[in-house]
Parts: structure tokens; sequence; C-alpha cells
């Protein structure tokens, strides 16, 4: 069994209500459910829980939500299933403790979330501000680029063949990242590419473009040379334009995406 993307939002509002009880508050749908752009084949589910507490038996509860939610609606949709969550004070105020509640996810769900269960309190709150979302988003990068995604960059032929989820995540995540350092916006991924093409006019603009309709249609024939020409070209304009960021603030993460940079430098082949 499969189902579309609102019956497992639907599902994941069921099972949270019934683990957390009376500690359950709200829960909202964010991500491109919310603001739009939502691509079926590649887009995440992404869920916004308020609860009332935070703590071990709470991060617990909020991976069986996931587990029981993709065991219940079956392969598909419910296998991108992220679910997002903090107390009403992380919410207005920002997350605090080992609850899941970035910056940027916090901005969007302020902004953009659409309540799906309990009462909306989201007025008054305090949104991130432009350091917060890109510290966010450096945080975030220096988790996420591993040994292999590292190699990919240098590589880019290391991508071939592989899902458009795969693909268009490696091309638009760093165009993310830089339309929120430039702008202060922690916009769609529309967004981000509207930037990045018309206003930023970047280099990579071309497999930016085509990484964008790949999320509608698929990776299409001409990914491989897009890619080589235009992959490790994007990663390094991400760095150097965060480095410098960093840097200048005298932010600790600065030394982190320095060595990034270094390790985004293409394989030579002399």
């Amino acid at each position: 069994m499969s189902t579309d993307a609102e019956a497992v939002l639907t599902e994941a509002v069921r099972w949270a209500r019934r683990l957390f009880g009376s500690g359950f508050e709200a829960a909202y749908a964010i991500g491109s459910l919310a603001h739009g752009g939502y691509a079926p084949e590649v887009s995440d589910v992404d869920l916004a829980l308020v609860v009332r507490s935070a703590g071990p038996l709470s991060r617990a509860r909020m991976r069986a939500v996931r587990i029981l939610t993709r065991r219940g609606c079956g392969p598909g949709p419910a296998d991108r299933l992220s679910v997002f969550w903090g107390r009403w004070r992380d919410v207005q105020h920002g997350a605090a403790g080992r609850v899941r509640l970035p910056a940027v996810d916090r901005l969007d769900l302020l902004e953009h979330g659409r309540l799906l269960a309990g009462a909306d309190r989201r007025a008054g709150a305090v949104p991130p501000t432009h350091a917060d979302l890109v510290l966010d988003g450096v945080r975030f990068a220096l988790r996420w680029f591993d040994e292999a995604r590292v190699a990919t960059v240098r590589d880019p032929g290391r991508l071939a063949g592989k899902d458009a989820r795969t693909v268009t995540k490696a091309v638009l995540f760093p165009v993310r990242f830089l339309a929120t350092l430039q702008t202060g916006r922690a916009g769609a991924n529309a967004e981000a590419v509207d930037w990045y093409v018309t206003t930023h006019r970047g280099p990579a603009s071309p497999l930016v473009t085509a990484a964008a309709s790949w999320r509608e249609h698929g990776v299409g024939p001409d990914a491989g040379a897009l890619l080589a020409e235009h992959l490790g070209v994007l990663h390094l304009e991400w760095a150097a334009a965060h480095r410098a960021w960093l840097e200048a603030r005298g932010d600790a993460e600065g030394a982190g995406v320095a060595a990034l940079e270094v390790r985004f430098a293409p394989v030579s082949t002399h």
C-alpha cells in the first residue's frame, strides 16, 4: 500500500496524538507542503509537532511516530517523512535543549506552517535573525558533507544513475544556503533558484536551472555533462562565500568551512 503526502501527514498526526496524549499541543505541515513547490517523487513530507515537554521519552515517541507512520502508509511519501518538534517556547523564542527545530524550519513554521491539529499559538513569536539562519545552514552543511558527499563533489560522475532526489539535493542545498546568506530569507527551492539564476547570475546557473526541472520531470540526459562542469564550481562558491562571512564575524565554524573548501577542489588528472 502507498499513500499520498497529505494522508501521511494525517497518519503521523494520529499517532502523535495517541502517543503523546495530553502532552500533544499542535501539529503543522511545513516545507513544500505548506509554502508550495511539493514534488511528489523527491520532496520531503515535513511535519512540525509541538509537545508539552522535551526529554528522552519525547524523543523516543517522535521516533515511534515516524516508524509507525511509515509502517501504516507503506512505501512512497512516508519514506520521506521528516518530523521537527519542540515546545511552544522553542517555537516562539528558538530551540533550547535536544529538540529538533532548526532556525530555518522554525521560520518556515512561523511564516508558512499550516495548522493540522491543536491550538495555534504562534502569535508574538520572535523570528530567527539572519545570522541564526546562516549559522544554522553552515552547521547543517558541516554535518551533511561526510566523506562520500565530499567525494561526489570532487568527482560528480559518482552521481551518475542516482535518483532525482539524491541528485537534486546535491545541487540545490548549496543554492538555498547561498540565497539565505545573501537575502536573509529562508526561501523554498523555487525562490532560491530564481535568486541564483536571475538576480545573482551565478556561474552554475545552467546546472541549477536543470536541477529545478529534474525535481518535476526526472534527471535528464544532459545531467552528466552539467554536473561535471558545474557541481564543483557551485560548492566552491558556497564555501568561499560562507567562509568569508564567518571569518569576518570571527565564528568558529569558519575553520570547518575553510577545510571543506580545500577538500572540494577537483581531483587532479595529472
